[in-house]
């Protein structure tokens, strides 16, 4: 038995939020690891000019300034080397399909929202994609759509067996100032989540990606506040660590979360920094390698 959240709390507070040792039954025959990253990329989009929303709103680039960014963001993504990487603040499916012949990712997924920028959450991966699954269909407590730049669920086949992959770009706080509707948004992660763990398993879930808020706010609280979902970051120590640098200094918006039993998996963490990675967005990648093999 687990201990209750308050417990959880104080070991956090004391320990860096160790992780729970892993099972007897698991503790040797690992023959591979698993890389996992998020990363907000900021405003890649293409050159073409779209007059309709969704999108209504985005810059055009010019053909050589999408190739400059382009090549930016692939560096990059070279450097971090990740099995699997959640994307945010990308167009539409080609672009994202470019930028992982860019990176060398065989799969690229995306399904556009309703954001009136028209910047949407993507995946690219080296593993087979089996499944994924967008949930724009579903709408808030006030009737709107719950999500506008969609929650997707992807299912990828890797060496240690099946991994489910929830991703989101919660709204900001500009256009949700009380954070009320981020709550709402990540209820619903943490809904979609949970019954991704109930449904899966064998399968480790991973949830994340950018969530425009502190990992103490009440915004994120249906999410992380009982403990039973965990930060990467926080598991090795680094939960203070920034991950977005704005004008008044940076903060740490961006995640990835796995279930508190499953944090023992953790090999390490950390938000990848340098001259490439500010040139190419203000974000940087949160990277995440694990215990994932047989």
């Amino acid at each position: 038995m687990r201990p209750p959240p308050f417990l959880i709390a104080t070991a956090c507070a004391v320990f860096a939020c160790a992780p729970p040792p892993p099972p007897a039954t698991s503790r040797t025959g690992f023959g591979s690891r698993l890389r996992v990253a998020t990363w907000n990329v900021h405003d890649l989009f293409d050159a073409e000019d779209r007059l309709l929303p969704p999108g209504d709103l985005d810059p055009v680039l010019s053909t050589a300034a999408l190739d400059a960014k382009l090549g930016r963001v692939a560096a990059v993504l070279d450097r971090v080397d990740a099995d699997l990487v959640l994307l945010q603040e990308v167009e539409n499916l080609p672009l994202a399909e470019a930028l992982a012949a860019r990176a060398g990712y065989p799969e690229a997924r995306l399904v556009e929202g309703f954001d009136p920028r028209g910047i949407d959450v993507a995946l690219l991966s080296r593993r087979r994609i089996g499944r994924y699954a967008s949930h724009l269909g579903e709408t808030s407590s006030d009737g709107r759509p719950l999500w506008s730049r969609d929650c997707v669920e992807a299912r990828v086949e890797a060496a240690g067996g099946p991994v489910v992959l929830v991703g989101s770009h919660l709204v900001s706080r500009i256009t949700d100032p009380t954070g009320g509707r981020r709550a709402e948004q990540a209820a619903g992660m943490r809904r979609i989540a949970d019954a991704a763990v109930s449904t899966e398993p064998g399968a480790l879930v991973l949830a994340g990606g950018d969530l425009n808020d502190e990992p103490e706010s009440a915004s994120l609280a249906p999410l992380l506040a009982d403990g039973d979902w965990v930060d990467a970051l926080s598991v090795v120590g680094l939960g203070d660590v920034w991950t977005w640098l704005g004008s008044g200094g940076g903060a740490r918006f961006d995640y990835l979360l796995l279930p508190w039993s499953e944090a023992w998996r953790v090999v390490s963490a950390s938000a990848v920094d340098g001259a490439d990675v500010a040139a190419a967005s203000d974000h940087r990648p949160v990277v995440v390698e694990l215990e994932w093999g047989r």
